[in-house]
């Protein structure tokens, strides 16, 4: 998966690889507990190490990779506890954000709806890698509907954190209620209808649905 960033500022490019790295964690592709060795992601990316650590060290921070300094740096493994401690949070920094959104415009109202359109397209076909930026984007869109920017920065920080176990949860393909909990129709109708109550109440049923889906699955393998 060789991209090109050499026309990117220098100082974008370990974002750019940290955001990359995030989605391939979140999608699977690297399992929890292997080692991410910089050699390898220097190759994979086009890049020199120097970016590739310094992506790695954002990374680290956030509590997605572990780093050892005598062994490298590693995808952090799956905890039943520590997945709830960070949902915990997401209740009460999403919902307090959304309670101080502002209504969204006619025209990104029809953005909503052509996201929302475009990741039920994402879901038919199964592109995982493609639908989790996707919707990654849709919900950082609402939430930067705030003026409290800070408070958005730490709601996608803990979205990060918690969705990269969506790695454990199969793409709902078909109807299902696991396809129901990634439906955004209801958010896009609480926000047409300007609807405060009912929106917090959409988002906290989701995001508790997709946190006892995941708890039961980590419970299952003894995580």
């Amino acid at each position: 998966m060789a991209t090109k960033l050499e026309k990117q500022p220098a100082d974008a490019v370990p974002s750019i690889i940290a955001g990359k790295l995030r989605t391939l964690i979140a999608c699977g592709h690297y399992s929890p507990g292997i080692r991410l060795g910089q050699t390898e992601l220097a190759e994979q990316f086009s890049a020199s190490r120097v970016p590739v650590r310094e992506a790695l060290k954002l990374l680290s921070a956030e509590g997605v990779v572990d780093h050892d300094p005598n062994r490298g740096f590693f995808v952090a493994r799956f905890s039943a506890s520590e997945a709830r401690q960070y949902f915990r949070l997401r209740d009460m920094v999403e919902d307090e954000l959304l309670k101080t959104i502002r209504w969204p415009s006619e025209a990104e109202l029809e953005g909503f709806k052509a996201r929302a359109e475009e990741l039920e397209h994402l879901l038919n076909e199964g592109n995982r890698a493609e639908w989790w930026s996707k919707h990654q984007e849709f919900h950082h869109t609402l939430f930067d509907l705030s003026p409290n920017k800070i408070m958005v920065r730490e709601a996608m920080r803990y979205w990060s954190l918690t969705d990269r176990y969506r790695a454990l949860v199969p793409l709902p393909r078909r109807a299902s209620t696991a396809r129901t909990i990634v439906n955004k129709a209801d958010l896009v109708a609480a926000l047409a209808q300007q609807d405060s109550k009912k929106l917090l109440k959409v988002r906290a049923n989701r995001r508790r649905a997709f946190e006892e889906e995941v708890l039961s699955i980590l419970e299952d393998r003894g995580l």
